[in-house]
């Protein structure tokens, strides 16, 4: 290998996105001491693993396309910081990280300038807006996938994908036994996301579904704050809704990495996404809950190609657990799966064996040193 380091370009837009962006960086420095260097966009873990950040992923992360379209001028002034870059130092390879409306058409500018692309967590496009594939044939070198259902979905379309396993799986085996505090109550988790309009649209819904449940049983509610959301904003619309319902809840806001945070809960009310895999991997039986704008909502659903919104299910290959979406999505039915769960013992068991079933199929490969491996194959040799 050459004594100059090789320059990668990773571009994440939003706090999920960087954190797996920052653990790609990690595990190549780990393997690779002083053999890379970094430029892209990110945000404060990318920055601390020595990546030269040219934009925050907080400024950037939108859902929906009416939200998105407030954000257009900062997604149009990075792409041309990013091209001008690009241009005057090109990088060996690119490392493109979700974000996929502003990846792909990156994507299809590095091609041009023949720089070979490794794309880790696609865009979901067995779900909805499947023509999308033919841009992804077109530009990305590699698809470093992490379900493994999308695989031959990529194979019959003619490109190049690779299972490189979950970094959910690594939950499982960090896991710590929670701390069993209240013991006379039912405990109950809400995720509500990580975007400030997706916890918008979706919050309200579960302190809905809590306070149903809260009217029938003993029961106790931690909403968990997900990396980058303010506890404070949480926990004032947690306080704003019981002053406003005349309530006084077993209610408080956690923070902590989800693997020791969400074992505490007998059950769970979920944001549609990534949380649903992590609920799964750590067996806590859970409703999936997802409401967007009515407008964003009329817009995007035409172009959905499946029927479910929950990566376990899709995962598992059936409907191990319910799904409230949009219109369905409200206290009252939410409320009713819970208090069957706590109530049914039985129902209980079954769905935490559903849930281990699915989880098996992710298998055991550590998805950061996979995708490392085929990153620094393509930085080395991109006609491979």
């Amino acid at each position: 290998m050459s004594s100059t380091p090789k320059s990668i370009l990773v571009v994440a837009g939003e706090p999920s996105g960087e954190e797996h962006a920052a653990q790609l960086v990690r595990t190549l420095r780990h393997v690779r001491p002083g053999s890379y260097e970094w430029f892209g966009s990110g945000g404060r873990k990318m920055a601390e693993q020595g990546v030269e950040l040219m934009a925050e992923v907080d400024s950037l992360a939108a859902i929906g396309p009416v939200a998105a379209c407030s954000n257009l001028f900062q997604y149009l002034h990075l792409f041309q910081a990013l091209r001008k870059r690009i241009r005057q130092s090109p990088p060996d390879v690119a490392v493109l990280v979700d974000f996929p409306e502003f990846n792909l058409r990156l994507a299809s500018s590095l091609k041009r300038q023949g720089i070979p692309v490794c794309y880790f967590i696609g865009p979901q496009i067995w779900a909805w807006r499947p023509g999308r594939v033919r841009r992804i044939r077109r530009y990305v070198s590699r698809m470093l996938v992490i379900l493994p259902f999308e695989v031959p979905f990529y194979l019959r379309h003619g490109v190049k994908a690779t299972y490189v396993g979950n970094p959910i799986t690594q939950l499982s085996r960090s896991r710590t036994a929670p701390v069993q505090l209240e013991n006379d109550k039912a405990r109950i988790a809400l995720l509500p996301g990580s975007r400030r309009d997706e916890i918008e649209h979706i919050l309200p819904i579960q302190l809905e579904a809590s306070t149903q449940v809260h009217a029938r049983i003993s029961a106790c509610f931690r909403i968990l704050a997900a990396p980058g959301v303010d506890e404070d904003y949480l926990w004032r619309s947690c306080r704003d809704w019981q002053q406003r319902h005349h309530l006084e809840m077993d209610l408080r806001v956690v923070r902590g990495p989800i693997e020791e945070q969400l074992p505490w809960a007998d059950c769970a009310i979920v944001k549609s996404g990534t949380s649903t895999l992590q609920a799964m991997v750590l067996e806590v039986p859970f409703a999936m809950v997802y409401r967007m704008s009515e407008l964003s909502y009329r817009l995007l659903r035409p172009l959905v190609r499946t029927q479910s919104f929950c990566l376990a299910n899709l995962v598992a290959g059936q409907k191990i657990v319910p799904e409230f979406v949009q219109g369905q999505a409200n206290g009252k039915a939410i409320a009713a799966y819970l208090i069957e769960l706590l109530s049914r013992p039985e129902r209980m068991r079954e769905v935490k064996q559903n849930l281990q079933n699915a989880s098996k199929k992710l298998g055991t490969l550590d998805a950061y040193d996979e995708a490392v491996k085929q990153i620094m194959s393509l930085a080395e040799d991109p006609r491979e």
